[in-house]
């Protein structure tokens, strides 16, 4: 007789299942703040970027606003220097005369001409005047303006040198005529101003280190430095007990004797 065994084991399936959809439920709201933390943190390291790069943008911006500041105080300090030896009337003034017109003036004095006879700057000569000032520290600055300058050619340039008593010719720089062969020179920081001996208006080649030809030249006047403010008397030390309740001082012997002398 056939007997039919019947499976009787309990079935997990149902219950597996159960388990497994809760397990998903519970850890999806982990999931979510992980994924949450994680944009987050993406978030924060792309904002602490930006902020870097806009820091790092002021700092530049900073360092070229302090340098432009900087050079506009440079540029004011010039400026207003220049405005003072500007309105500086200076030590002298010299004229510069043509240089033939002063060696024919030269050549004249020598032979018992008037001394008073000056040479005289027409139009179409280059002449410049020339003013000779002192700064601080013992330098001087010299203002040029001239006059009569053509137009170069093959790249020469006007320059104004000055000679000192000894050394070599300083350069005071480039004259720029403008339309009306007109032109402005200030230099500073040249020789004391008892080391003058000449000026001249000269044409010279381009990057020149001694003057060329000379066009106008003056001698310079012998000058001597402005005296430095002496320094104020320092009082000297009072004596102990010099004043009105101080003892009266031993005299000396010739009037102790004299005293002697008038008690007899």
């Amino acid at each position: 007789m056939d007997t039919t065994l019947t499976d009787t084991r309990p079935k997990f399936a149902r219950l597996t299942e159960g388990k497994a959809t809760n397990s998903w439920r519970a850890a999806l709201p982990a999931v979510v703040v992980l994924v949450a933390l994680v944009a987050l943190l993406a978030y924060l390291a792309s904002s602490v970027s930006s902020y870097s790069q806009k820091a790092m943008t002021a700092q530049r911006d900073a360092a070229d606003a302090h340098a432009q500041m900087a050079t506009m105080t440079k540029q004011v300090g010039t400026l207003q220097t220049e405005v003072t030896q500007a309105r500086d009337p200076g030590r002298t003034t010299v004229l510069l005369a043509p240089a033939s017109a002063a060696d024919d003036s030269a050549k004249g004095k020598k032979k018992g001409a008037d001394k008073s006879a000056t040479a005289t700057p027409t139009a179409d000569t280059a002449w410049a005047a020339v003013t000779w000032g002192e700064g601080q520290g013992g330098k001087t600055w010299m203002r040029v303006q001239a006059y009569g300058l053509s137009k170069m050619e093959n790249g020469q340039q006007f320059h104004v040198w000055m000679t000192p008593a000894s050394g070599e010719p300083v350069d005071l720089g480039i004259l720029d005529a403008d339309q009306n062969g007109s032109a402005y020179l200030l230099t500073n920081n040249l020789p004391a101003i008892d080391q003058g001996k000449s000026v001249a208006l000269t044409q010279d080649d381009s990057g020149a280190k001694k003057p060329g030809t000379v066009l106008a030249k003056a001698d310079l006047p012998k000058l001597q430095p402005s005296a430095s403010a002496a320094p104020a008397a320092t009082p000297a030390a009072t004596p102990a007990g010099s004043g009105s309740d101080a003892l009266p001082q031993a005299r000396s012997s010739d009037s102790t004797q004299q005293m002697h002398q008038k008690g007899k």
